[in-house]
């Protein structure tokens, strides 16, 4: 994660070493990411449906750019709305530059979670994370996504809990929620360390950020689009289920639609093995659901208080939930990988701050799995057919898969930590 500080940091001489590599090496995503100014992108899709919204017409019961949906909040359509007086431009460039605020902050929360000096162990970690963090950041940012926003809003919150800030920890969550629901499953975290202030703030602040709109939009008109959204995010959906239309999906889901049904994918080739029903599809998907669930509650409750204590442990179980999102969560791509790099941090780490060596089994295992999350390889480097193939096979969402069990491993290797704490 690159730091980006302020010019007075530059002037005071406060820059470390390992911040001005980092800084540097973002500053080569602006070159290829400025093309998503000129370029379509998911921002598009926002500022289209901004755009309805400000003209008082529906943005969800239709598609936009390229047949895709606008599955966001009304009150995120109502943020962006103000932009729409502009050309969208506008909109990509304050963007990225949201986007690199954001990672600044997680970078300044990893630092201060981890504990991390200035020796040159923890300077080597920030720089090995900076060089796996940099395709998940450049894809995100290219392709106008939101993945950034949901890891900032998750850590954001982890960490305002921890610190006994409720309100702010709620409102990050909530804000999280309201705009792409993903960080919901951390309800379930929080049920299961039976907080119910966190529950509370986090629900309250949900219902807040959901009737804000009414103060300034048509009672009638609200509540419709409302409808209407809440429709479009509905689990049953078949859209949901057989997950298509956009090459390159790697949750689990779609790893079931590309290898075990006979649904064809436009502009893919044919990779099936079997011919299941959407029914079928929809059971196995929610028995693996269901599988994550009692996994994560396992791995929160009584395995990670035995490897982690303080605050790494608070970051080992939100990273694991972050890591289980963009797995069981329908309709994510090669840039949601973003999710997992706080387990990421973790396990490099372990490897280069404390020295922690595993079977050297499992330290290939871990190379191949970050290979194939694109944590590793720069995938854009690629001649087109082996970029191609990599989507169309789902090679993103095999390591993303792939890297539940890889973090479970590692983990198990590590010694334990000696110390049993109750915490948030």
């Amino acid at each position: 994660m690159m730091q980006f500080l302020p010019l007075k940091k530059w002037k005071s001489g406060r820059y470390q070493k390992e911040e001005v590599i980092i800084g540097l090496l973002f500053c080569l995503a602006l070159i290829p990411v400025l093309r998503n100014i000129s370029s379509d992108n998911d921002l598009d899709i926002f500022y289209s449906a901004a755009e309805e919204l400000r003209l008082g017409t529906n943005p969800y019961n239709h598609p936009h750019l390229d047949g895709m949906w606008f599955y966001y909040s009304p009150l995120f359509a109502s943020v962006i709305a103000p932009l729409t007086l502009f050309p969208v431009q506008i909109l990509k460039a304050l963007w990225m530059l949201l986007g690199f605020t954001m990672l600044n902050r997680i970078y300044i929360l990893l630092r201060h979670v981890l504990g991390l000096g200035y020796s040159s162990r923890e300077t080597w970690f920030l720089i090995a994370l900076a060089v796996i963090s940099y395709h998940a950041v450049f894809i995100n940012l290219l392709y106008g996504q939101l993945t950034i926003l949901m890891l900032w809003c998750c850590m954001e919150g982890m960490y305002r809990m921890k610190e006994n800030q409720s309100i702010a920890g709620g409102l990050s969550f909530a804000m999280g929620i309201n705009i792409k629901i993903l960080p919901v499953f951390f309800f379930w975290y929080f049920i299961l360390k039976k907080n119910m202030k966190a529950i509370f703030m986090i629900t309250a602040g949900i219902a807040l950020l959901t009737l804000i709109p009414y103060l300034y939009l048509p009672a009638d008109y609200h509540t419709q689009i409302m409808k209407d959204w809440l429709g479009l995010l509905n689990p049953l959906n078949k859209e949901h289920v057989n997950t298509v239309g956009e090459g390159g999906f790697t949750d689990f889901a779609s790893l079931l639609t590309r290898y075990l049904t006979r649904t064809i994918i436009r502009g893919e080739g044919n990779y099936s093995i079997a011919a299941l029903s959407t029914k079928q599809v929809f059971l196995i998907q929610w028995v693996f659901r269901l599988f994550i669930t009692f996994l994560s509650a396992w791995v929160l409750l009584k395995f990670i208080p035995h490897k982690f204590s303080g605050d790494k442990a608070m970051l080992a179980g939100a990273a694991f939930f972050m890591a289980c999102i963009p797995v069981a969560f329908p309709h994510q791509r090669d840039y949601s990988v973003m999710m997992c790099l706080p387990g990421a941090a973790l396990l490099l780490h372990s490897y280069i701050v404390t020295g922690f060596r595993p079977p050297k089994g499992l330290q290939i295992f871990t190379l191949m799995t970050m290979t194939l999350m694109g944590l590793i390889i720069f995938f854009p480097l690629l001649p087109w057919p082996a970029r191609h193939f990599v989507m169309e096979s789902r090679i993103p969402g095999w390591g993303m898969f792939l890297f539940i069990p890889n973090l479970l491993l590692w983990w198990k290797r590590l010694p334990d930590s000696g110390i049993l704490k109750e915490g948030v």
